[in-house]
């Protein structure tokens, strides 16, 4: 797992007792043409019939993000596809596709290729050869195991929300065996500690960076707790009924629950956090249960994606803030930056409304485990040196 420390960073904190400090721009900048770029494809499939649909599905909004069918190739003979698509300058990712997410290009193991990822500055030609495609056969690549033990609460559900199951995940034991004095719930719990289990064979490795942490005497014990999402996730983790009867859940049935199986004191502050629209949820639930919550960790979050803005949302309803610090951070590569443009509506608004926060932003991250895996150690050693055990920040 890479380390935050290898990626770039900048980095904005805002709250009470901290000075803010931004990038200010040195004056009015002056109106200039949109720049484009042409990006062309020239692609060999060997063995693949003339008529295939060979399409390259990626994170440019003009492809429809990430739909399977994005930019359709043409056959130009001698088993080589091409095309060209003009996009404005971005760092994009992409992959190949037979115009449906069951056939995904192959890399030389037999294993569905990662996506690529390209700077787009000037023209460019990307030239591959793909040897094989999948199908339902095609096993997962798995990166990555458990550390520690890994428990299994079942299914749990509540009013208003789908079935799902829920894990906890346990601190390394201690000679001493001290008490857990911090909990820990993330979204998307079947990506956050068993890669065998993700989306995509790569987990957040939260149970090696809870592990480390702890073993290194920089956090208290700290239990885990993941919930997974359903097929339901747009509403379950979106500000309407669903995502508040969701939130209303986790504050009023699971943490109850948890903290009597495992023997948590009232007295614990609880952080929650996710990625995406992991990262919205877990805004929402600090801003509709302050509470319960002693800080949020919010990651590549959608504030604000296809026409929706919650900082506008939030800011129409009158919404005063509350005092509970908010970790919000984003990467530059893909859709993280289509997010950025919401990321910076609710920083404006946290500013303005003197709610504690901070935002990173991470040059060359992706919107993946992986990337949110990396920093979650900064994060969670962030909000460790926000807390006071006398009161909240």
């Amino acid at each position: 797992m890479a380390k935050p420390a290898d990626r770039f960073r900048w980095t904005r904190w805002v709250g009470m007792c901290a000075v803010a400090w931004s990038m200010v721009a040195c004056g009015p900048s002056e109106p200039r043409e949109t720049e484009s770029h042409l990006l062309r494809f020239r692609i060999v499939a060997p063995g693949l019939s003339a008529d295939s649909s060979l399409c390259v599905a990626g994170s440019p909004s003009v492809w429809g993000p990430w739909r399977p069918n994005g930019l359709a190739l043409h056959y130009a003979g001698n088993e080589t596809w091409e095309g060209e698509a003009s996009l404005s300058p971005q760092t994009l990712e992409y992959k190949f596709t037979l115009a449906d997410w069951r056939h995904e290009a192959l890399d030389d193991q037999g294993h569905k290729r990662p996506n690529a990822t390209l700077a787009l500055t000037s023209d460019v030609l990307v030239e591959d050869t793909v040897r094989g495609w999948s199908d339902a056969s095609t096993a997962m690549r798995i990166e990555g195991q458990i550390t520690g033990d890994l428990d299994t609460l079942g299914v749990r559900t509540g009013d208003g929300i789908a079935p799902r199951e829920v894990w906890v995940w346990n601190p390394p034991s201690t000679a001493n065996q001290a008490p857990i004095e911090r909990v820990l719930v993330m979204q998307d719990g079947q990506n956050v500690v068993d890669p065998a289990r993700s989306n995509f064979g790569v987990d957040w490795g939260a149970d090696e960076v809870l592990d480390s942490l702890i073993r290194q005497g920089a956090l208290p014990r700290t239990l885990l707790v993941t919930a997974a999402c359903t097929a339901e996730r747009s509403q379950e983790y979106g500000p309407g009924e669903v995502g508040h009867a969701y939130v209303d859940w986790l504050v009023g049935d699971l943490m109850p629950e948890v903290r009597e199986r495992y023997g948590v004191s009232e007295e614990v502050p609880v952080w929650v956090g996710g990625a995406s629209m992991g990262g919205l949820i877990s805004f929402i639930a600090a801003e509709r249960h302050p509470e319960a919550f002693a800080g949020a960790i919010c990651m590549s979050p959608a504030f604000a994606y296809a026409g929706f803005n919650y900082p506008e949302t939030l800011k129409d309803q009158g919404w005063s803030g509350h005092d509970l610090p908010l970790w919000l951070d984003n990467g530059t590569v893909g859709l993280e930056e289509q997010l950025q443009p919401g990321l910076d509506d609710m920083e404006a608004l946290l500013e303005a409304v003197g709610q504690p926060h901070v935002v990173n932003v991470y040059e060359g991250a992706k919107h993946f485990e992986s990337d949110w895996g990396a920093r979650l150690p900064e994060a969670l050693l962030w909000l460790e040196s926000r807390y006071r055990p006398e009161g909240r920040n």
